[in-house]
């Protein structure tokens, strides 16, 4: 897997992992396992009186069991500090020598709040014989999820596309794409000129910058489209409505690669089709740099 197919699964990681909770995110989480690690990882679900062994999986090389809290409305201290100190308690009850490894993982990208960080580790010292990992969050379960096999990410988000596939890139998918997207195009503006601090500023994510960089590798033939189109106001136009699909967005989403993603399934890029994700990347890349999608950052904005 190559630095583009990896930035591609690692864009699609992270929106799945922001947008499930609750059962959705066990489930999810779950599911990795189970390509993981096959027949050893064994999901646990409650049967009446006994419960669920204080456990959503069960990694049995390791005897570890795995707990999944992924609240839809962020943490509630009491709720939180319950859940870790019940899961924990009940864990080792219900599983007895069976259990040498617990894992707590949840779903909040800002990290476990303090005082549940700080209750895992009094319960890692009172249970020296239990090993009680650091919390596990969205970003150890993207790295988890990273380590499976290409065939396995396929089968969770499908293809993605590679560096060949950035290279081979030619004018008639970008053409093909432009006239899919000829009903979007708006009014009329002016293309101004963007900071070279963009990306940061925005806090787009690496995996954003990697597909960002590598359509900007076919950029030029973006610009030979619009130069040349029967229409000579469209590439204007479809500026403008990316600009306002961008504040629209911006409006519905809370994290700047959601805003990505919208902006890249508007521009065609949740086909299947490789060369429409490359096309998706080249024209989205030509508009990021020329136009008002995301932010300038302003001047002085490092001091």
């Amino acid at each position: 897997m190559d630095d583009i197919s990896r930035a591609w699964y690692g864009v699609h990681i992270e929106l799945a992992l922001l947008k499930k909770n609750e059962q959705e995110y066990e489930d999810f989480f779950c599911k990795v396992m189970k390509l993981k690690y096959s027949d050893n990882f064994q999901l646990i679900k409650a049967a009446g009186r006994d419960g669920d062994g204080k456990a959503d999986g069960y990694l049995i090389p390791e005897k570890c069991v795995y707990q999944s809290y992924a609240p839809s409305s962020g943490f509630n201290k009491s709720k939180l500090l319950n859940k870790i100190e019940g899961d924990f308690k009940g864990a080792k009850e219900k599983w007895g020598n069976r259990l040498d490894k617990w894992v707590f993982l949840h779903n909040s990208q800002e990290g476990l709040p303090k005082y549940g960080l700080d209750l895992i580790l009094e319960l890692r010292d009172l249970n020296p014989t239990i090993e009680i990992t650091p919390p596990w969050g969205p970003s150890e379960v993207k790295e988890l999820i990273l380590s499976l096999t290409d065939v396995q990410l396929f089968e969770l988000f499908g293809p993605a596309p590679t560096q060949q596939d950035i290279v081979s890139l030619t004018h008639e998918p970008i053409k093909t794409l432009f006239r899919a997207m000829s009903g979007k195009v708006a009014k009329k503006i002016d293309i101004g000129p963007v900071s070279v601090d963009k990306l940061e500023f925005n806090k787009l994510s690496d995996d954003v910058e990697v597909l960002l960089t590598a359509g900007r590798r076919k950029e030029k033939l973006v610009e030979d489209l619009l130069l040349n189109w029967p229409d000579p106001e469209y590439g204007e136009n479809l500026a403008e409505s990316f600009r306002n699909k961008y504040k629209l967005l911006s409006l519905e989403m809370t994290s700047p690669d959601k805003v990505f993603a919208g902006l890249r399934s508007f521009s065609g890029g949740e086909s299947d089709d490789i060369s429409a994700q490359v096309s998706s990347l080249a024209v989205l890349s030509y508009f990021f740099e020329r136009c008002d999608i995301f932010e300038n950052a302003p001047e002085g904005w490092r001091v």
